[in-house]
């Protein structure tokens, strides 16, 4: 969505997402019908304009005054971050954003702030008229609570406490202010476990346990310091608890602890360990309302899932995750999921090492009903197994990235062997694949949203690419980081249409020979003594040699390779033009135009980190995404200031923005970022050796919306780049210094990583602390 201010709160909004297309054209015309340029609101122009300011009306409809029905009903086609935008453009769209129905969506984060209702940014919140249903505190020191939980508290929905100096007593005036809390969540809150006497007090418990009667979700996640007792009374005051959260935790499962830390009947929980013994007690107890299990990241084995096994058929999970279980094997977890066949929906196995084919097999045989599987980086998984991917007809979600024996030929026996419009997110990540795999894919997988190739090097080409372009049209997120065979021509499309032509034309015989062979499957014939009838295929014409002139060449590999580059992108340059040309009517067949990357209107997420082929062609051809969020070009060494200039054009709802290791970038391209991208929040100029403190000044008289900022490695710029940026409230993470040159060496490129994609891309040495600075929303 692309949104233009003007003074009278006119807007042009418009939404692009497949087939559904609507734009709200600004009303603000002329008299010769043309909208007001830049040079009419200055001197006379902006008099002349003002004149009519009293009958804008006049000139079209006022989108303005909309019914609020209508207005709300267009918002619901918008995502949080368009709706955002579109609220600032006057105050009747700002009242339609804030509408009941839209309000699950808007988090209020506080971030390394101090609570107090004293001090901003919380003093200020006391006088608005906002309701928070969701509510972020990460690494907040709690200091007078005031009376904000009282005035925003009926409201909320859910809350988190993320690494917060939290007393006991802080806590339960909180939850005694949430009557309508849904899901609670304490993340690594170690001062509020080591508290022996949370929730000791019965009247307490009491009435929190009235309070809370809506909570359903509990997550306490990596507290090393929690105990059977604290569980137990925290668990007592939910009484419609449905899901449990207790990865990270330090959970033990060894039955010989029970004798030290149980005395008697073993009934009463501990004040100091947390082991599974209890803990399997209060599933027991609420087996059947408890829906979902999360024990990642802990030694559960499989006499503990073998003991879960035995609750049902009371226990009917929907979701379970166990992510890095390393002590689990297919006996216990086959044990568990034959009792829960009937209702589990999502499965997470990500990095459970001892996992065979043969689990796998069990769950696409036996849960029918599965719309989400992750066994990411599960080695022992092979051909064998993801074969019977198929048998699994409601599955949306699956995820087999980092499964070394896996290569094109399971996957094109499997999921890509009959067409599938169900799966939605499709994540191959580092697989041995092949090409023909991929094209399968795009063509059997019509309903992908999200698709994952990244480090596939050697199946990922520029005729993979263009099939992509040609079905997957509904992508929102795709993937191809370190994918070094892609290049312009791939991303453009431009002299591709023969290959692709060539590519249809192999292929027609070898799908003749499969229809043929469907056919006769079930008829097939026997001759003489028992012998099966083959059908007849054609020899092939034999093709005359072409003889080659024999050149050779002085130039290293390296030489080489940059200048067959430089003709390349000399060519695609040359084609472009051609192409634009309006005198030609039919251009030359070598330069027939294939797919370009344009084609994926709703494409939000392109990771194109590592593909160091790729040139300022692919940006200045056809590149208009006005939908793209997060864009990820590190290590694109060839892309420069042309490149970028188009690319802000083009793609101006970027909020996330990574050109790390991009040596061509300069100062100018930054001030075209600053001053276009104005959605910025996110942006990584990481070793990019030609910026200078310019740069930094451009961010800082531009960068209104700017949050995280890494420059490390930038030779020219000054040490300390937070005294340049102080004039950015928003600005919370910035990683400055020249210190990356000695800590890049195994960082493994320079992507956001962590800072920027939650970890999913290549991540680089733990960051210094950032300065302490505001809040965030």
């Amino acid at each position: 969505m692309s949104i233009v201010h003007s003074a009278s709160c006119r807007t042009v909004v418009r939404l692009e997402g497949g087939s559904k297309t609507m734009a709200l054209l600004r009303s603000g015309r002329n008299r010769y019908g043309s909208s007001p340029g830049p040079d009419d609101y200055s001197g006379g122009r902006r008099a002349q304009y003002a004149s009519f300011s009293t009958s804008f009306d006049e000139f079209g409809p006022p989108y303005a005054n909309l019914p609020m029905e209508i207005l709300v009903k267009i918002f619901t086609y918008l995502t949080p971050a368009d709706r955002r935008e579109a609220s600032l453009t006057c105050r009747r769209w700002f009242e339609a954003s804030h509408h009941p129905a839209f309000l699950e969506t808007f988090w209020l984060v506080l971030q390394r702030q101090p609570f107090d209702v004293n001090t901003p940014p919380v003093r200020d919140f006391l006088h608005s008229f906002r309701r928070f249903p969701n509510i972020h505190l990460a690494e907040v020191d709690f200091e007078r609570i005031g009376t904000f939980f009282n005035q925003f508290g009926p409201h909320v929905r859910r809350i988190v406490f993320q690494a917060c100096e939290v007393q006991e007593r802080d806590l339960t005036a909180i939850l005694r202010c949430l009557p309508a809390l849904h899901s609670l969540s304490i993340e690594s809150c170690r001062d509020l476990f080591m508290c022996v006497p949370l929730f000791e007090d019965e009247t307490e418990r009491a009435e929190l346990r009235q309070t809370l009667v809506t909570v359903k979700d509990l997550s306490l996640t990596y507290n090393q310091y929690l105990s059977d007792a604290i569980l137990h009374r925290m668990v007592s005051v939910l009484p419609s608890l449905r899901a449990l959260n207790l990865s990270g935790c330090s959970i033990s499962f060894h039955k010989g602890l029970y004798r030290k830390f149980y005395p008697g009947d073993g009934k009463q929980p501990s004040a100091s360990v947390l082991t599974f013994h209890y803990i399997s007690q209060l599933i027991d107890e609420r087996k059947g309302a408890l829906r979902a299990l999360n024990f990642s990241e802990t030694l559960v084995d499989d006499n503990a899932l073998e003991v879960l096994a035995g609750m049902s058929p009371d226990l009917r999970l929907e979701r379970l995750e166990l992510n890095r279980c390393e002590q689990l094997s297919s006996r216990g977890l086959g044990t568990l999921l034959t009792t829960q066949a009937d209702s589990m929906q999502h499965l997470d196995l990500s990095k459970t090492f001892r996992l065979t084919d043969s689990c796998l097999l069990q769950i696409c045989r036996e849960l029918k009903g599965l719309r989400v599987l992750k066994m990411r980086n599960c080695r022992a998984l092979s051909n064998q197994g993801v074969r019977e991917l198929v048998q699994l007809p409601v599955l949306e979600t699956l995820d087999i990235s980092y499964c070394e024996e896996v290569n094109g030929e399971g996957i094109l026996e499997g999921i890509a062997s009959r067409p599938n419009a169900t799966l939605r997110e499709l994540r191959l990540r580092a697989l041995n694949i092949c090409e023909r795999s991929i094209i399968a894919i795009t063509e059997r997988l019509s309903g992908l949203r999200v698709l994952d190739l990244g480090y596939c090097f050697h199946a990922v080409s520029d005729l993979c690419v263009q099939f992509i372009f040609r079905h997957l049209v509904h992508l929102t997120e795709l993937d191809l980081e370190s994918c070094r065979n892609l290049s312009d021509g791939g991303l453009t499309g431009l002299g591709m249409l023969p290959n692709i032509q060539r590519y249809e034309q192999e292929q027609q015989p070898r799908q003749q020979e499969t229809a043929q062979q469907e056919k006769l499957a079930p008829e097939r014939s026997v001759i003489g003594d028992g012998q099966v009838e083959q059908p007849v295929r054609p020899d092939p014409s034999p093709e005359p040699p072409v003889a080659s002139p024999v050149r050779i060449s002085l130039r290293s590999r390296a030489e080489q390779e940059i200048v067959e580059d430089a003709q390349r992108k000399r060519q695609l340059l040359e084609a472009m033009q051609q192409k634009d040309d309006a005198q030609s009517q039919r251009p030359n067949d070598a330069l027939c135009s294939g797919y370009s990357l344009g084609r994926l209107r709703q494409l939000r997420v392109l990771n194109l980190t590592g593909c160091n082929r790729l040139t300022d062609v692919s940006l200045l051809y056809n590149l208009r995404l006005v939908e793209l969020r997060n864009l990820y070009l590190a290590q694109c060494q060839q892309i420069s200031l042309d490149g970028i200039r188009a690319l802000v054009q083009g793609c101006p709802s970027i909020e996330r923005l990574d050109l790390s290791e991009c040596h061509s970038i300069n100062d100018r391209a930054v001030e075209l970022i600053a001053s276009h991208l104005h959605r910025l929040r996110a942006l990584s100029l990481r070793r990019c050796y030609q910026l200078t403190d310019f740069s930094l000044d451009y961010i800082a008289c531009h960068g209104r919306r700017l949050r995280e900022l890494d420059v490390r490695g930038c030779k020219h710029m000054c040490p300390d780049p937070a005294m340049r940026l102080v004039s950015l409230p928003l600005l919370t993470t910035i990683l400055p210094g020249k210190q990356d040159e000695t800590t890049t060496a195994g960082g493994g490129g320079g992507s956001l990583g962590g800072l920027i994609s939650g970890g999913s891309f290549a991540t680089s040495p733990p960051p210094p602390p950032p300065p302490r600075l505001t809040m965030r929303i």
